[in-house]
């Protein structure tokens, strides 16, 4: 009995792992826009392709639905999620919500080695013009992400990484009309937050974050 219980944990486990894996697949080729938004996901194209059966691809569908990437719909099948106006609204505001908290908390926290490093890296990054647009850009996230993780709270990073997904996902969606003028206002209002926050002034920390969401969002809403 004992051995049944230990291959059907081994079992159970393998299938998850199979499932986490082909989440992050399906997941990061939605975010890079590899997957364009409204593309049909075939069950049966994906068990083939990836080299696993159905089951795992079904359940990482599901997850994938749960987490707004996709959309199921009785009798038609699974599709990968627009990008509508309404959806980078809602995302613009949850931005706000955690991180301009995050940036105030971080702002109040004694040891800021981490995030001085991060910015030090950004900074090599952000100064050199051959540095594709699209590396810049995520070089930015790497700022948020640090100051997300600096709060020392493990279910915030949780809920914020599937949040940046998303985030990551819309840029990328709008890359092509993405104006380097942008991109160097972005970087300068980076530096504006992490030194806020090194200096230990939460309110100004707070308020360069707003800033910088509320210049993200106008910019984009100025291509619908």
């Amino acid at each position: 009995m004992e051995e049944i219980i230990k291959t059907a944990d081994m079992t159970d486990l393998l299938q998850r792992s199979k499932k986490n894996l082909v989440y992050e697949t399906l997941k990061n080729r939605i975010v890079r826009n590899d997957l364009k938004p409204l593309s049909y996901l075939n069950e049966k194209e994906l068990s083939r392709e990836l080299g696993t059966s159905k089951t795992p691809i079904r359940e990482a569908l599901q997850e994938l639905g749960r987490n707004r990437f996709v959309i199921i719909i009785p009798n038609k099948g699974c599709f990968v999620s627009n990008i509508s106006l309404e959806d980078i609204r809602e995302i613009f505001e949850l931005r706000e919500i955690y991180e301009c908290a995050a940036a105030r908390i971080a702002a109040s926290k004694p040891d800021k080695e981490k995030l001085v490093t991060e910015l030090n890296h950004y900074e090599t990054v952000a100064s050199k013009d051959s540095i594709p647009l699209k590396e810049r850009l995520l070089a930015g996230y790497q700022i948020h992400s640090a100051i997300v993780e600096s709060v020392g709270n493990q279910r915030l990073q949780e809920v914020y990484r599937t949040l940046q997904d998303h985030i990551v996902r819309i840029r990328i969606y709008f890359l092509n009309r993405y104006l380097s003028e942008r991109v160097n206002a972005s970087e300068e209002e980076h530096r504006e937050i992490v030194q806020a926050i090194v200096q230990g002034d939460p309110g100004k920390a707070e308020q360069a974050m707003r800033r910088h969401i509320e210049n993200a969002l106008q910019f984009i809403r100025n291509y619908f």
